[in-house]
């Protein structure tokens, strides 16, 4: 799972950069786990069609591969009714 956090963007005309902020969790194909949290540092272009991708490196600034606590919820242990309005959630 990626979650995206607010990120950057220096405007600097028709080619500009910005940032992206990730914090994400997830199985590789091997089985082995991991949880990282990592920037995407962007280079866009504007083109004829809008803002395209020029380049986009993804720099990890923390990863650990130690095994993920916890499993997903089946779904018998969804929330009640009451308990999804109690949380705000319909």
């Amino acid at each position: 799972m990626q979650t995206m956090h607010p990120g950057t963007i220096q405007l600097e005309g028709d080619a500009t950069s910005g940032r992206a902020y990730v914090s994400e969790f997830g199985r590789f194909r091997d089985g082995r786990l991991h949880s990282n949290y990592a920037v995407y540092h962007d280079r866009y272009q504007r083109t004829p069609d809008g803002w395209k991708f020029a380049e986009r490196v993804y720099e990890v600034r923390y990863l650990d591969t130690t095994p993920l606590a916890g499993s997903a919820p089946r779904a018998t242990e969804a929330p009640t009714e009451n308990e999804s309005s109690a949380n705000g959630r319909r």
